[in-house]
């Protein structure tokens, strides 16, 4: 039986690379995000071996939508890449409490409840299981006019290492792999081409996190 894993933000940049990735070393995937033709796209190439749930992350509706769909897909799940994303630059007192709210809800809220939900299926089998966050350069350092974007970094690496400290004796490890900028399409909408000069290319994380997941299933 192939090995599942379920890919958020699969619908393009990192999240797109990562599906693509697992899908071509003969993993089952459940690629998740909120537009559905990428996915489907991607689905039609690889045949049934792609799951596509579309749903956004940051409504309730959409997280139980798409812990409905993994578990009514497999009965166990041996890997998660949780990519799904939003970059947002502004000083303090250009940030809604709107914005602020949406972006943590994305990058910290999702992640946990997904995580927890999803936990009967990771704990359902003797092999390791292998969590992976997509962060940020930006959960390490700082940088001017980027509060809601650094502070949910940041909240994620302490959900990162408080779920890897809590699971890690059940078998479950969870990676995070903070990258510096990344050339995709959200990136190219928020900076100048000349900063993207150095960018790395999405399909070099999602080596990382094939990686890392191989190294803990092994």
């Amino acid at each position: 039986m192939a090995n599942v894993a379920l890919v958020t933000g699969a619908s393009s940049g990192i999240g797109a690379a990562c599906a693509r990735r697992l899908l071509e070393a003969g993993w089952q995937v459940a690629v998740c995000a909120r537009r559905a033709a990428p996915l489907q796209a991607l689905a039609e190439e690889f045949g049934g071996r792609a799951r596509v749930i579309a749903a956004d992350l940051t409504e309730a509706a959409g997280l139980e939508r798409t812990a409905r769909a993994v578990a009514e897909w497999s009965p166990t799940l041996q890997a998660a890449i949780f990519s799904a994303g939003a970059f947002f630059m502004a000083p303090m007192t250009a940030t809604s409490s709107g914005e602020f709210e949406r972006l943590w809800r994305l990058t910290v809220w999702s992640r946990f409840w997904l995580v927890r939900e999803l936990l009967p299926l990771l704990r359902d089998g003797a092999r390791p299981r292998a969590l992976v966050h997509i962060a940020s350069l930006a959960a390490h350092r700082d940088f001017p006019n980027e509060t809601a974007y650094l502070s949910a970094m940041h909240g994620l690496v302490g959900l990162a290492r408080a779920q890897d400290a809590e699971l890690r004796d059940g078998g479950i490890r969870v990676s995070l792999l903070s990258p510096g900028t990344v050339r995709t399409p959200l990136t190219e909408r928020s900076f100048p081409e000349a900063a993207m000069a150095a960018a790395l290319a999405p399909v070099a994380i999602a080596a990382s996190a094939l990686h890392l997941i191989e190294v803990i299933g092994a």
